[in-house]
Order: C-alpha cells, then sequence, then structure tokens
C-alpha cells in the first residue's frame, strides 16, 4: 500500500533559506504589515513640521546700500621725526572695521529708540547683517523687523547711525592726522632753514644730503596733507534707499518640512523595531512563517465547534503515515491537550483504540482529574511523570500494548519532556492557537524538535473557541463496520 506524505497546507511556508541570509520580502512585508502605522508617522511629522513653520513668528528683513570709502587711520609718518627712512604707507579702514563701527553701541542704542527694536543690544546684534560683494567698499545692510514698515524704518536709522558714527570717528581721526602732519610739516621747515648755505640755490634731489632728505620729507607731508583733504569730502553716503519688503522671510520652511517627515520616519523605523524584535502573540500564519519553514495548517474559526476539522485531516495523516505514536506540542500546552483530545476522539471513532499520555506538569498530581476529559468515554487518559523518562518508556510501551495509537502531549514545547517524548515517537506536530502563542517561543521549540531524532512534520494554527454549545456526537450504527477499522494496520 503506497503512504501519502504529508503535503502543501493551505498556507505555504516560504522555502529554506541559508542561516546568514535575509530575503528582501522580510522588509517588505515589515512595510505591509506596518503601512498604517509609516502613513500615521509621516502624516503626523508633516504636521509637526508645519505646526513649527506656523508658529514661528512672521520677519521681514529690508535692505539697504551704503558706500563706504576707505579711510586712512594713521598719517603713514611718525610725527615728530624728522628723518625717517622706513616710511610707512598709510593704513586704510578695511571691511571688518566697517562692521564694527555697523555694529557699535552708538548706532544700537540709536536703533533701540525706534517702534518694533526695544531689544537688547545682543539681539538687536542678530537682527542686523552685513554682506559686501567682492572688490567693492559697497556695504549692504539688512534690518530684521516683525513688520515690513519696522523693517524699512529700522533699515534707513541703521544707515544714518552708521554714517554718522563714521564721520564723527573716523572724521576726528583724519583731523588729528591732519594736525600731527602739520606739526611735522612745521618742523621740517624749521630744520630746513637752520641748515647753513643758500636755501635758492638749485639742488638736486637726489644728492643724498641733509637738506635734500628733509626737502624730500616735506613733499611727502605735504602729499599726505593733500590726501587727507580729498577723502574728508567722501565720508560715505546711500547708494540705494532701502524698499519695503513684500513677502515675509523664509523661516526655513522647506527644512522644517523635511525634518518633520524625517522625524515621522524614524520614529516609524524605531516602532518597527520595537515590535518586530520584542516577542509578540501570533494572530495570522504570517506571523509564522518569518520564522519556521514548516508546512502550516490553518483552522477557521467556529463557534463552539472544538478542533474536529482540522483533528479530521490530522487522522487522516496518521493513518497514511502508519504512525502508532504521535506527539502533540502546542502553545500553549491547553491548546495542544484539546487538540490531542480530538485526535484521539477521532482515531477511537475510526476504529483504532487510543490512549492519551499527558506528561504533567510542575506541580500536577497524577491523580488529578482533567476537566478536559469528563463526557469523553471512547478513549484512555493517562498522567506521567515529567521527571522520569524510563517511566515515561514504560508508560508509551504500556499503552501501545493497550491501544493501537498513542498520542502524547507535553506541558511545555521547550521542556526536556518534549525532546523525550519526540524521540519516542512516529509523528511530532506543534499547535499554537491564534492570540495565545507566542512567536519565539514557537520557534525555538521547533528548533529543539529540529535537532532530536523526529523533526516536526508540521504546524496548526487553532482558532480559540468563540463559545457556544458542543456539537453532537455523530450517531453510530453498532451493526455497521468503519471501513477504515477493516484496512490493514488499522487495529
Amino acid at each position: 500500500m503506497n503512504k501519502r506524505t504529508l503535503g502543501p497546507s493551505s498556507v505555504q511556508a516560504e522555502p529554506p533559506l541559508a542561516p546568514d541570509s535575509i530575503p528582501v520580502t522580510r522588509f517588505a512585508g515589515a512595510v505591509r504589515r506596518h503601512l498604517a502605522a509609516l502613513v500615521i508617522a509621516v502624516l503626523a511629522g508633516g504636521a509637526l513640521g508645519a505646526a513649527h513653520v506656523a508658529l514661528t513668528p512672521a520677519t521681514y528683513t529690508a535692505r539697504i546700500a551704503v558706500l563706504a570709502p576707505p579711510v586712512a587711520l594713521h598719517p603713514g609718518i611718525d610725527i615728530g621725526s624728522a628723518l625717517d627712512a622706513n616710511l610707512r604707507q598709510p593704513r586704510e579702514t578695511t571691511m571688518d572695521t566697517e562692521a564694527q563701527l555697523l555694529w557699535s553701541d552708538m548706532v544700537l542704542t540709536e536703533l533701540a529708540t525706534h517702534p518694533g527694536f526695544d531689544a537688547s543690544h545682543a539681539e538687536l546684534r542678530d537682527r542686523i547683517d552685513l554682506t559686501v560683494p567682492t572688490n567693492t567698499h559697497v556695504l549692504t545692510i539688512g534690518v530684521r523687523a516683525d513688520t515690513p514698515e519696522n523693517a524699512q524704518n529700522g533699515a534707513e536709522v541703521v544707515a544714518d547711525a552708521y554714517l554718522a558714527v563714521r564721520r564723527q570717528i573716523l572724521g576726528s581721526i583724519q583731523e588729528r592726522n591732519r594736525e600731527a602732519l602739520e606739526q611735522n610739516l612745521v618742523l621740517l621747515k624749521t630744520q630746513l632753514k637752520a641748515l647753513p648755505g643758500n636755501a635758492d640755490q638749485l639742488r638736486r634731489l637726489t644728492t643724498r644730503t641733509r637738506r635734500q632728505a628733509i626737502v624730500k620729507q616735506i613733499r611727502d607731508v605735504e602729499q599726505q596733507l593733500a590726501g587727507l583733504k580729498s577723502k574728508q569730502a567722501q565720508p560715505g553716503e546711500v547708494l540705494r534707499a532701502a524698499g519695503l519688503p513684500e513677502r515675509r522671510d523664509d523661516p526655513e520652511r522647506d527644512i522644517a518640512g523635511a525634518t518633520g517627515v524625517g522625524i515621522g520616519l524614524l520614529a516609524w523605523v524605531v516602532f518597527v523595531l520595537l515590535r518586530e524584535t520584542r516577542p509578540r502573540r501570533i494572530r495570522r500564519p504570517a506571523d509564522l512563517r518569518l520564522h519556521i519553514r514548516l508546512p502550516i495548517m490553518v483552522e477557521a474559526q467556529t463557534l463552539g465547534g472544538g478542533h474536529r476539522e482540522v483533528s479530521r485531516r490530522l487522522r487522516n495523516l496518521v493513518f497514511d503515515t502508519e504512525a502508532t505514536t504521535v506527539l502533540v506540542a502546542g502553545v500553549p500546552a491547553s491548546a495542544g491537550i484539546e487538540l490531542a483530545y480530538e485526535l484521539a476522539e477521532l482515531c477511537t471513532e475510526g476504529g483504532s483504540p487510543t490512549t492519551v499520555l499527558r506528561i504533567a506538569a510542575d506541580g500536577e498530581g497524577l491523580g488529578d482529574p482533567s476537566r478536559l476529559t469528563r463526557g469523553r468515554r471512547g478513549f484512555t487518559v493517562r498522567l506521567v511523570r515529567s521527571d522520569d523518562d524510563r517511566q515515561l518508556t514504560r508508560a508509551v510501551d504500556k499503552a501501545g500494548r493497550e491501544s493501537r495509537i498513542v498520542v502524547i502531549t507535553t506541558p511545555d514545547i521547550n521542556g526536556a519532556d518534549t525532546i523525550a517524548a519526540a524521540a519516542a515517537s512516529d509523528l511530532t506536530l506543534v499547535v499554537a492557537e491564534r492570540g495565545r502563542a507566542l512567536d519565539r517561543e514557537v520557534a525555538s521549540g521547533v528548533l529543539a524538535l529540529d535537532q532530536s531524532v523526529s523533526p516536526a512534520r508540521g504546524i496548526v494554527l487553532t482558532a480559540p473557541s468563540l463559545g457556544g454549545p458542543e456539537p453532537r456526537a455523530p450517531r453510530r450504527t453498532p451493526a455497521r463496520t468503519t471501513p477504515r477499522a477493516t484496512a490493514p494496520g488499522r487495529g
């Protein structure tokens, strides 16, 4: 007689992979399982960015262009020295100097007296920015305020105050330099008159005499005076007046929106990692396929109908494989016990006397009656101690002499008694109950069975009973013999 092996179930498991390989479909499956959370996280992050933009106070920036000609900060000739061979060139102001004048206390104090700028000097300095185009002496001054009118008024006030401070400070420096140069010129002329000889005699400038050196210094001082007088006429002026800002400053709206979406995606990733890494309850076959490479038999939910339909298929599997000892390991243990009783009852109805060996849990007495066996008289239930493998072997041998099929159930799929029962069984089945079984517990139990003599042949995903009356037992005709009972090897 040909034997039928365990065929494909209603939900086929994924093909086996290498131990260190991760299928890409696992990431796609994670996105598919948590798609609603992904959409919510992205929308919440975008709303957070939009709220940040909406709650940020509106600001407007007005800009004004000011010409700042360079001004000499020292005369270039040491005052009081008539003979100086190493003459220095006059040092002019730099853009860093102009920026310090713009952010001086006098300018900030003047700005703080106008509406919209009642703040500290540090905050006012942050609201004034300065840019200088390349190779120019034109300063672009920007002033930020809460309204366009205040920004325009503030830019004009800052420009006027800056030019006034520049005229006051640099003008006083130029005046002191001019007075020093005039004193130096008088000193040089006095020294020239004190020299012996005819002052009107034609002299060559290339002659290295004391008279020629003094004359050359006099001409240098006169050139310095002429330069100072010409630059005093250009202290600085406004080139382009400040315009009224037409729209508010961009408070990094794109960055805020992208940051909000990024925060939402990051929160979703953390959520998925927490959900995927922590133990979770099995509610659908996909939760089993992530960890187990076994055929899966799925039971539909029924109202108080027990597990007769899935147990009928398991009975056919037991008969087809001619198994005499069957291990049913459940997660939790009650799920395996219920399915073992259903399977034993159906096997008995099929003409094969069956005995159920229950390995007692810790603290369970061997004489305690099980509430699950009340009202069932078609098969025998025996309790076996969990701390004695020899007693389990003797109980299996004794039950095998009395019954055609022996069904063993264990209280813990990851216990040592489960491995011992698997070694003594011809067929091993794993039962997981929806909503109560943990994926890690099932995966570790199946892995332990795979390393034993009799690995699991399949896994059954049962549905918890929703309540209701139990179905009536089918009526049998005593004179009629079940066809399976007369088959060879059926008992």
